[in-house]
C-alpha cells in the first residue's frame, strides 16, 4: 500500500482541480472577476483548458490503475465480492450528496425538483434512463460503473490481465469514440464521446499499472494504447467538438485537455510522487471532497453573495477547499469508513463461508 500513497495524492489533486475550475467558470461566466491576473488566468483555464475535465480525466486514469486490481484479492466469489466493495465505497456518501444537494440547490432556494428525478438519482443510473443529474458532476460516476461492469465481464472471461483483451478493450474504446464523434459532426447533435474517451483513458491507467509490475509483457501493449491516444484524441476532438453547442467547445481545447491530464498523470505517477500525508489524507477523503465541493460553493456562495468577489476570487477558492475539506472529513469518518468496514466484513463472512462449504464437500464422508 505504501507505494500508491502518491496515487492517492493524485486523486486529491485532481479533486482540487475540479473544484478550481467550477469557480474560475462561475466568476468568469458572471463577469465577477476584477484582478487582472485572475481575468486572464480564469480565461485560460476555460477558453483554452478545461481544468475541471483534466481533474475528471486524472481521476478515471487514477481508477484504472487501481480499480481492476481489487478483483483478484477475492477468492471464492470474487466478482459478487468485487460488486459489493464497489456498492459500499460509493454509494453511501453519494446518497448523503444527493439528500444535501436536492436540500441546498433546489429546497432551500424554492427551486422545483420532481421527485422522480430525485429518487432515480437515488440508483445512480438516472442517465442511463435519461433522468438528469441531482449535481452536474454524478455523470462520472456512471461511467465508474459501466467501467466496473466491463471488469467484471473481462475477469469472468478471464481476460482482465491479458494483454491482447485489455488493448482491445482499449482501442475498441476509442473507435467507438470515432463513431461517436462522426455521428455528432454529421447530425450535429450532442452524443456521449466523452464516455468511450474515459474509458480508453481507464484501460490506458490500467495498462500502465501493468507495466509497472511486468514491464516487458506490457512495454508493447501500453505503447500501443499510449499512442492510440495521442492520435485519435485530436480526430474525435475534431469531429466532436467543431460546433459548439453552448458549452464553450473547441476541437482544441478538448485536445489539449485531455493531452495535459495524460501528461499530468503520468508525470505524477512516474516522476513526481507526491508522499506528503497531507496529500495522502486529501486523496484518502478525495471522493467526499469531489461529491461536496459544489454544495459547499453553493452554501458559501448564498452565505456571502457576489460581494465576496470583491476581493481576488483566490480568496474564496481557498475557503471554499477548506470549507469541502472540513465537510469531507466528517463525511469521510462518519459515512464513508464505516461503510467500506462494513463492506469488508460482508464479504469476509461471505467468502468464510464459501471457503467452510468448499471444505466440506471435499471431506470424504466417514462411516458411523
Amino acid at each position: 500500500m505504501n507505494r500508491l500513497k502518491h496515487i492517492d495524492s493524485i486523486r486529491g489533486l485532481a479533486a482540487l482541480a475540479v473544484i478550481y475550475f467550477h469557480i474560475a467558470e462561475y466568476a468568469t461566466k458572471r463577469n465577477l472577476v476584477s484582478n487582472e491576473f485572475e481575468q486572464y488566468l480564469f480565461g485560460f483555464f476555460t477558453h483554452y483548458i478545461d481544468l475541471g475535465k483534466v481533474g475528471v480525466t486524472v481521476f478515471f486514469a487514477v481508477s484504472g490503475f487501481v480499480i481492476p486490481f481489487s478483483i483478484f484479492k477475492f477468492r471464492t466469489k470474487p466478482i459478487l465480492s468485487f460488486a459489493i466493495s464497489r456498492l459500499f465505497r460509493l454509494y453511501p456518501a453519494y446518497w448523503v450528496s444527493l439528500s444535501l444537494g436536492v436540500l441546498f440547490l433546489f429546497v432551500l432556494h424554492d427551486k422545483p425538483i420532481s421527485p422522480t428525478v430525485v429518487l432515480v438519482n437515488v440508483s445512480m443510473l438516472q442517465q442511463f434512463v435519461g433522468v438528469p443529474n441531482v449535481i452536474d458532476l454524478y455523470w462520472t460516476l456512471q461511467v465508474e460503473l459501466i467501467f466496473y461492469f466491463i471488469c467484471a465481464l473481462l475477469f469472468a472471461m478471464k481476460g482482465l490481465d491479458d494483454t491482447r483483451t485489455v488493448t482491445g478493450v482499449g482501442l475498441a474504446s476509442l473507435a467507438f469514440a470515432l463513431f461517436l464523434g462522426l455521428l455528432r459532426y454529421f447530425v450535429e447533435r450532442k452524443v456521449p464521446v466523452a464516455l468511450p474517451l474515459a474509458l480508453s483513458v481507464m484501460f490506458w491507467g490500467l495498462a500502465i499499472r501493468y507495466h509497472s509490475e511486468d514491464r516487458v509483457r506490457w512495454r508493447r501493449p501500453l505503447v500501443v494504447l499510449t499512442v492510440a491516444l495521442v492520435v485519435v484524441i485530436p480526430i474525435v476532438s475534431i469531429l466532436a467538438y467543431n460546433k459548439d453547442m453552448g458549452f464553450q467547445e473547441t476541437w482544441y481545447k478538448y485536445t489539449a485537455t485531455y493531452y495535459l491530464a495524460i501528461a499530468l498523470f503520468y508525470l505524477l505517477y512516474r516522476y513526481v510522487r507526491i508522499t506528503s500525508p497531507v496529500f495522502v489524507y486529501l486523496g484518502t477523503i478525495s471522493y467526499s471532497v469531489y461529491l461536496f465541493g459544489p454544495i459547499v460553493q453553493e452554501r458559501l456562495l448564498t452565505g456571502w453573495g457576489n460581494g465576496v468577489f470583491e476581493y481576488p476570487v483566490h480568496v474564496f477558492i481557498i475557503a471554499t477547499f477548506l470549507g469541502t475539506i472540513g465537510v469531507a472529513s466528517i463525511v469521510y469518518r462518519i459515512v464513508e469508513a464505516p461503510a467500506v468496514t462494513f463492506g469488508r466484513r460482508l464479504i469476509k463472512r461471505i467468502e468464510a463461508g464459501d471457503s467452510v462449504s468448499a471444505v466440506a464437500l471435499e471431506e470424504p464422508v466417514r462411516p458411523l
